[in-house]
């Protein structure tokens, strides 16, 4: 295998196995052991051990109070969300949620938690309404009611919480409880809503939790298979099982203990046995681990998460502005897998190169096959770029600091244009500085390379956000192309309007189309979630946010 080609194709995926390596996220069925031989169908499983404790290491915990969590989609919060999202999944029943199962496929269905169904909406798309399903208790023995998820929406969007969620739910205008019945208003239609309400934020409380910015303590009630017995800001979270749980999701282990630890030192105490579970595999141990153990076989696991990296093209600037196909050809000559390695420094297994808009596993996805994984097409993205670089300059905008391997991206993609003659200008900025001009209508650059950090898992997040060129702003955009088709918009506007699978088919389309027709973004590579796993641990499983600790289990 090639240096850098160790890392993970997501159109690989359809094989399970590639290169030793298990794709994928999220399924309902439940496989109760680490990784039962290689995770093939008709592997006999073992018998689950209940009870125990499993400690597990983050280098964060900051609150428990779900309406403080941090947010993923900042800067910092990524690696600090790990661990918060993680402990809140676990103590807490939503609505919706995305299934949990063995890291073997992706999948990013929302279904029904505590809802009986899906929710009705009205034809206007403004007011949802759920039907909350009997038998689920706090671990007080308090049932859950429609009101107690009437208080965590109304703790969300008071200003005076200051919650890191109010801006995922600035449409809601009013929430109100009618016996089992959960009525949410919106300002607007909002046709990933139901999308958004999988988010631990979400999480159902207590009536009376106060509004306190600075976030409760514990003991703290738990909805979900746990409550949050103990909290130590800055130091740990204790989870133990909820006694009146009356939901499905697995359940093993007696407790749960969340430590924080240095991120560099977590695998070696795990490898110890001082330690169960390292939530956050540094890129410099990844190699080391690898080699030792191997990766998605028991101990050692990096699976691709929903959150993707794109080259954006500013379709505003002369360069690439009506001009399609230089756009193609960029995405022919960019060289995916050089650029993971530049990514990941040398890291294997640390991303997943991809060509696809959407994330796999997302319901709908197309493995559309557009453009080139393993090396660039060279061949055709240069027929497609002459008589089209019109001058063959171009400036490429990237940050400065060496914990986002910047520079090392940045002459990456040069070096991939310099084969189709696009002379590329790299400008560097602060970190600060760099997202808020990349955002900033006007800006003069023509190529970014830039995440998505997605929340909640729905095509909306990929093509509306990224693409609906009537949502540009004169500053803070998230659409980094400033693509604006009025062809495009008619289709998105038409995807809203239908619900369901048919919905998601339609953007599975819509996305495969963009890309082959409009090619406004270059897909580049998927970002995987490491973890490592004591010889002790006897159950993993992941879903939509990382690892499941609710599947969590001893070897028996």
């Amino acid at each position: 295998m090639e240096r850098e080609l160790v890392v993970v194709s997501t159109r690989t995926a359809r094989g399970l196995l590639v290169a030793g390596l298990l794709l994928g996220l999220g399924t309902s069925v439940l496989v109760a052991t680490a990784f039962p031989a290689t995770g093939m169908r008709g592997t006999a499983q073992r018998p689950v051990k209940e009870g125990g404790n499993l400690v597990l290491g983050s280098p964060y915990v900051d609150y428990i109070d779900p309406a403080l969590v941090p947010d993923p989609m900042s800067t910092f919060s990524v690696t600090a969300a790990v661990a918060a999202w993680a402990v809140e999944d676990a103590s807490c029943a939503t609505l919706l949620r995305y299934a949990a199962g063995p890291p073997l496929m992706q999948d990013y269905t929302a279904v029904p938690e505590v809802a009986t169904g899906p929710p009705a909406v009205t034809r206007d798309g403004r007011t949802y309404t759920f039907t909350i399903r009997k038998g689920f208790r706090f671990s007080t023995g308090a049932p859950v009611t429609a009101r107690n998820y009437v208080r965590a929406i109304e703790r969300l969007i008071n200003p005076a919480m200051r919650s890191p969620a109010a801006k995922y739910l600035q449409e809601v205008a009013a929430v109100k409880a009618a016996g089992r019945r959960l009525i949410i208003h919106l300002t607007k239609r909002v046709p990933d809503f139901p999308a958004r309400l999988t988010m631990p934020y979400t999480c159902p409380v207590p009536n009376d939790l106060p509004i306190d910015p600075e976030g409760v303590g514990a003991p703290l009630p738990g909805s979900g298979p746990y409550y949050i017995a103990e909290f130590v800001r800055g130091s740990r979270v204790v989870l133990k099982r909820n006694p009146f749980y009356g939901g499905r999701r697995a359940h093993h282990v007696d407790r749960l203990v969340v430590q924080v630890e240095d991120v560099n030192t977590m695998s070696r105490k795990v490898e110890a046995g001082a330690m169960d579970i390292d939530l956050g595999v540094p890129l410099n141990r990844l190699s080391e681990l690898a080699k030792r153990y191997d990766v998605n076989r028991g101990r050692l696991f990096s699976v691709p998460s929903a959150n993707m990296y794109y080259l954006y093209m500013n379709t505003e600037r002369p360069l690439f502005r009506g001009n399609v196909k230089l756009r193609q050809a960029v995405n022919f000559a960019l060289d995916r897998a050089k650029l993971v390695y530049s990514f990941t420094e040398g890291a294997p297994y640390a991303a997943s190169a991809t060509d696809d808009y959407l994330p796999r596993g997302l319901p709908g996805y197309v493995d559309a096959a557009l453009y080139p994984l393993k090396r660039p097409d060279l061949k055709k993205a240069r027929a497609l770029a002459r008589r089209h670089k019109r001058g063959g300059k171009a400036v490429l905008y990237t940050c400065e600091g060496a914990n986002f391997s910047c520079l090392s991206n940045a002459q990456r993609i040069q070096a991939d244009m310099k084969e189709i003659d696009l002379e590329i200008e790299i400008k560097q900025f602060p970190v600060s500085e760099y997202f808020a001009k990349f955002g900033t209508r006007g800006e003069p650059f023509d190529l970014l390379l830039d995440r998505l950090l997605v929340p909640w898992v729905d095509p909306w997040q990929y093509m509306n956000l990224q693409l609906d060129g009537r949502m540009l702003r004169p500053t803070g955009n998230t659409n980094r192309s400033f693509f604006n088709s009025r062809g495009y918009n008619v289709r998105i506007d038409q995807v809203g309007q239908v619900a369901g699978r048919a919905r998601y088919n339609a953007y599975g389309r819509l996305a495969r189309d963009t890309a082959r027709d409009y090619a406004p973004m270059a897909a580049a590579f998927v970002r995987n979630t490491r973890f490592f796993v004591s010889e002790r641990v006897g159950c993993v499983r992941v879903s939509a946010h990382g690892l499941d600790l609710t599947g969590l289990c001893l070897k028996s």
